[in-house]
């Protein structure tokens, strides 16, 4: 049998890119897959790749080719927070162009109604499949994605954003962000490591705090639930607003330090029960993975996007189910002074991780999706 082969186009940040590498390494370590890492673009793609309007949404997108037999799929992970598009503007959560022109394109932010109520989606809606939300971690492929240290994107014709709202500037630019990327997290072993951590905070609820103006509604949202917690004196709670800059005055009193990778995992591993917020343009937040991956019982606001995630696992749906801060904070007390409850959840959580969520299932799932699409 012909050994099956999948391309990685380095065009992404690792960032984005690292936990789904992950799940297609462990899928070759039974000699089945070969995975290589190109750093050229593949011509059929280079158009949309190279597209100057919709390049700075590059960073969140990784790009693949798999082939097995006589077929080859080009497919692409897109990570963005958003689920919408605008096509005027070249904004939102959809590149376009490689939309356009992969065979599969799988959404981290899947919204079925947004994909309907949107014509240029709707155009393209039976290749736009749901796949798992993903944390960073240490990419394995360490060696390979170095390279792009070396081999700055402009040789290959093409200036992807290194950030949300933060265009390519520089080859050390960069040459930065790849470094933090490749240095700064730890392995999926050494966070899932952190399950048997023993549980002495009652309620975690650290979240960044943003300090654009569009974010002002969700922040205060955030503070009413953070202020709330801080008034329960009789649970250890580890709550408040981190941020590398100075809080607002009227925030200044629930900053939390800012925590690395590894000391924020340490600490959520720590609590009985997460307090979940929808993230930034009702995206599905990491956070939600981290907890899924931790085995933590989880208390919070409705999962915006992948309504399949829902139907699939009804216990999420005891969990992430409430809005206003008053309800939030009333069913995370009860969840924490009912410690077998939270550990029923969390169990619940930690198995659809492994099963569902983790890095070799969703690689799995997604061959098998390509293979349903025979061009």
């Amino acid at each position: 049998m012909t050994q099956a082969q999948l391309t990685f186009y380095d065009t992404s940040r690792a960032y984005y890119a690292s936990y789904y590498l992950q799940g297609f390494d462990e899928l070759s370590r039974n000699g089945k897959l070969q995975i290589r890492v190109a750093h050229s673009l593949p011509e059929r793609l280079k158009p949309a790749i190279q597209d100057t309007d919709w390049e700075h949404l590059l960073f969140a997108m990784a790009l693949f080719k798999f082939q097995q037999g006589n077929h080859e799929w080009y497919f692409c992970i897109d990570t963005h927070d958003v689920n919408s598009v605008n096509v005027a503007n070249h904004t939102g959560g959809y590149h376009l162009p490689l939309l356009q022109g992969v065979d599969v394109y799988f959404k981290v932010n899947h919204n079925p109604d947004q994909i309907e109520y949107t014509p240029i989606l709707k155009d393209f809606r039976k290749k736009i499949l749901s796949v798992s939300q993903f944390f960073p971690i240490k990419p394995g492929s360490f060696l390979s994605l170095s390279r792009r240290l070396l081999l700055t994107p402009r040789l290959f014709g093409f200036r992807p954003g290194v950030n949300y709202n933060v265009p390519y500037k520089d080859y050390l630019t960069d040459a930065k962000f790849r470094l933090r990327d490749l240095k700064n997290f730890q392995s999926l072993e050494q966070i899932l490591a952190h399950r048997t951590t023993a549980k002495d905070i009652d309620i975690f609820f650290v979240t960044s705090f943003r300090q654009n103006a569009r974010h002002a509604a969700v922040m205060n949202h955030r503070y009413q639930v953070i202020k709330k917690l801080s008034s329960i004196t009789s649970l250890n709670m580890a709550t408040g607003f981190s941020s590398e800059k100075a809080l607002p005055e009227e925030y200044a009193k629930v900053f939390y330090p800012r925590l690395n990778q590894e000391n924020y995992l340490e600490t959520l591993a720590r609590a009985k029960v997460v307090i979940y917020t929808q993230g930034i343009a009702g995206c599905l937040s990491s956070k939600f993975g981290l907890a899924m991956a931790l085995g933590v019982a989880v208390i919070g606001e409705p999962l915006g996007n992948n309504p399949d995630l829902l139907i699939a696992n009804p216990h999420l749906k005891e969990q992430f189910s409430y809005s206003n801060p008053d309800d939030i904070v009333a069913h995370a007390v009860h969840l924490a002074t009912n410690p077998e409850q939270a550990r029923r959840l969390g169990a619940l959580n930690a198995a659809m991780f492994d099963n569902q969520l983790a890095p070799r299932p969703t690689a799995e799932y997604i061959l098998q999706a390509l293979q349903k699409f025979q061009f």
